[in-house]
């Protein structure tokens, strides 16, 4: 018995040591960050909506300061969300990530940044309590988000079909 149990400890820790590899759960598939990103670039597209409408219907820029928050937190992970092998056609996964992110991570970076500072400076607005300057620099949040997708996304604006 004592033999059975030492053959199958020694076992055991050689296949725990060397059957299992660290890169084989390390990471996430190339499907998984496109879906991740897609349902983080919706959700941020949602939340960009409903606070133009918060403003549209007359509610003050403080009430808004969660969800810009939020947005400004999105906008720093971005561009995290698009490792390479995870563009138009390199996986078997639908995304409209043009393959200009990777030809051009310096220009896809700067364009990133632009997105992450106006979202910040949206955020600081809604922190004051400055409705005027906060409804103002919703524009200029979609005029980042804007010039980032004309580049960099394939596609119509806006809400993808599929």
């Amino acid at each position: 018995m004592l033999k059975r149990l030492v053959l199958f400890s020694g076992t055991f820790v050689f296949v725990m040591t060397t059957g299992f590899s660290q890169e084989d759960s390390a990471g996430v598939s190339p499907a998984n960050a496109i879906a991740a990103r897609q349902a983080a670039l919706d959700m941020s597209s949602i939340t960009f909506r409903s606070m133009g409408e918060a403003m549209k219907a007359g509610r003050e820029a403080k009430s808004q300061g969660y969800p810009a928050s939020a947005l400004a937190k999105w906008a720093k992970a971005l561009p995290g969300m698009f490792p390479r092998g995870t563009g138009e056609g390199e996986s078997p996964a639908w995304t409209q990530a043009r393959t200009a992110i990777w030809q051009d991570r310096a220009g896809f970076e700067r364009a990133a940044a632009n997105y992450a500072a106006q979202t910040t400076r949206l955020a600081d607005l809604a922190k004051s309590n400055d409705t005027e300057a906060f409804t103002k620099q919703l524009e200029e949040v979609n005029q980042a988000c804007n010039a980032c997708h004309s580049r960099f996304k394939a596609g119509e604006q806006g809400r993808p079909k599929k």
